[in-house]
C-alpha cells in the first residue's frame, strides 16, 4: 500500500478520536454554551431558593399576610423589633438572637437573656455594615413601620422578613410564625390560643353590654396632644375592651389634637401611653394630665379616671393583659373576677422573666 495512504487513514483516525475526547468531556466553548442554555439560573431571591442539603425548609405568612419562604431554618437572628425580640424569647429561642436595635439595649427583661447580641443601630435605619458583621441568617423588622433604608439592606442580600408582634388582631399569627422560624412550633400555638382565648373572654362580655354604656375615651399617643385614631394599636384595644374613642372617626391612625378640642369632647376617661424612653414614672404622668390647663372641667379629670399606660403593656406580646386591664377599667363589675395582676406574674413565670416588676398602669 502506498505509505502516502496509509500516513493520511491514520491522521484521520486521530481525528475521529479527538473529536470523541471533546463531545464526551463537554470542555469545548459550544458544549458550554448548550449548558448555560439548559440549565436554569439559581434564583436571588431567599423565598425562592432551593433547600440545602441537611436544611429544614420553613415558609412563614408575615404579617401583612404575604407568605416568605426560607431554605433553612435560620439560626442567627437580628431582630431589629423589640416586641420580636420579646416574643422569639417567651418562644425559647432566645439563643438564636445575635443582634438588636438600640432601643431594645435598655430593655433589662430582654438583654439579661441576650448578654451577648449586639447593636445594628437605629430601627428605622439599621446599620447595614453592622447587620453584615453579625452574619445573619434573617432580619426581622416590623411590618407596619418597615426600615427607611430598607433597599439598602435587600441591595446588600440581607434577608428581612416583617413581623409586627405588637398588635391584638396579628399577635397570634405572628406567634404561629416565630414559632415555625425557630422550631418552637408547639410552645407558639400553646401562647397564641392563650391569646385569643383572653380576646374572645373579653369580647363575649363586652358583646352583652348595650352600646351606650361605652364611655367616651380620649386615648393620647406618645406625643402630647396626639390622640390614637382609628386604625391604631390603641384604638384597636379601647374599641374591643368596650370604649368609645372620641377621635375613633378620624381618617389616619393619629391626629393631632388642641387642648380645646379635647375639653369640649368631655371624655369620661384619659388614657396616655408612656414610651419606654420616657424616664418619668406614671405617676407623675398622670398628674401632668390632670394640670393641663382648662381639663379640670373634663369628666374623666373631675372622677380620677386619668391613667398612663407602659407601653409595653399596651403593645407587643402581653397586649392580651392590656386588653383585660383596659376593659376592667372601663367596666370595672363586669370585669371584676379578670386578675390582669395574676396574667402579668403567669407571663412572667412561663415566658420572660422580669416583665412583671415595673408598674404597667397607673393608678
Amino acid at each position: 500500500m502506498d505509505k502516502r495512504i496509509i500516513i493520511a487513514g491514520i491522521i484521520l483516525l486521530c481525528c475521529v478520536a479527538a473529536g470523541a475526547v471533546v463531545l464526551t468531556s463537554g470542555s469545548g466553548p459550544q458544549e458550554k454554551a448548550v449548558a448555560a442554555a439548559v440549565v436554569p439560573a439559581m434564583p436571588a431571591a431567599a423565598n425562592t431558593t432551593s433547600p440545602q442539603a441537611g436544611c429544614t425548609q420553613v415558609t412563614i405568612t408575615q404579617t401583612d399576610g404575604t407568605p416568605v419562604t426560607l431554605p433553612c431554618r435560620p439560626e442567627r437572628l437580628i431582630v431589629a423589633n423589640a416586641n420580636a425580640a420579646e416574643m422569639v424569647i417567651a418562644l425559647g429561642a432566645g439563643d438564636k438572637i445575635v443582634g438588636v436595635t438600640d432601643s431594645t439595649l435598655s430593655v433589662p427583661y430582654i438583654m439579661d437573656k441576650i448578654p451577648n447580641a449586639t447593636s445594628i443601630g437605629n430601627w428605622q435605619t439599621p446599620n447595614v455594615e453592622q447587620i453584615l458583621a453579625l452574619h445573619p441568617d434573617v432580619v426581622i423588622a416590623y411590618s407596619s413601620y418597615q426600615p427607611k433604608n430598607l433597599d439598602q439592606l435587600l441591595a446588600a442580600n440581607i434577608t428581612v422578613i416583617s413581623l409586627d408582634c405588637y398588635k391584638l388582631d396579628t399577635l397570634p399569627a405572628d406567634a404561629r410564625a416565630i414559632g415555625k422560624l425557630t422550631g418552637r412550633e408547639n410552645a407558639a400555638e400553646v401562647y397564641a390560643r392563650m391569646v385569643e382565648d383572653s380576646v374572645a373572654e373579653v369580647d363575649a362580655r363586652v358583646k352583652t353590654l348595650p352600646k351606650q354604656d361605652f364611655p367616651g375615651v380620649y386615648f393620647e399617643s406618645y406625643t402630647d396632644y396626639t390622640a390614637a385614631a382609628n386604625g391604631s394599636g390603641s384604638d384597636e384595644m379601647l374599641v374591643s375592651a368596650g370604649g368609645r374613642n372620641i377621635a375613633g372617626d378620624a381618617m389616619t391612625s393619629t391626629m393631632k389634637v388642641s387642648p380645646e378640642w379635647v375639653v369640649s369632647a368631655q371624655p369620661q376617661y384619659v388614657f396616655k401611653v408612656v414610651s419606654s424612653s420616657d424616664t418619668r414614672a406614671l405617676s407623675e404622668v398622670v398628674a401632668s394630665l390632670k394640670s393641663r390647663p382648662g381639663w379640670n372641667t373634663i369628666p374623666a379629670v373631675r372622677n380620677n379616671r386619668v391613667y398612663a399606660f407602659a407601653n409595653d403593656i399596651e403593645f407587643g406580646p402581653r397586649a392580651y393583659i392590656g386588653l383585660v386591664y383596659t376593659a376592667q377599667l372601663l367596666h370595672p363589675d363586669e370585669f371584676r373576677d379578670m386578675h390582669p395582676k395574676a396574667m402579668k406574674d403567669e407571663y412572667a413565670a412561663a415566658y420572660v422573666s422580669g416583665t412583671n416588676t415595673s408598674v404597667t398602669v397607673y393608678p
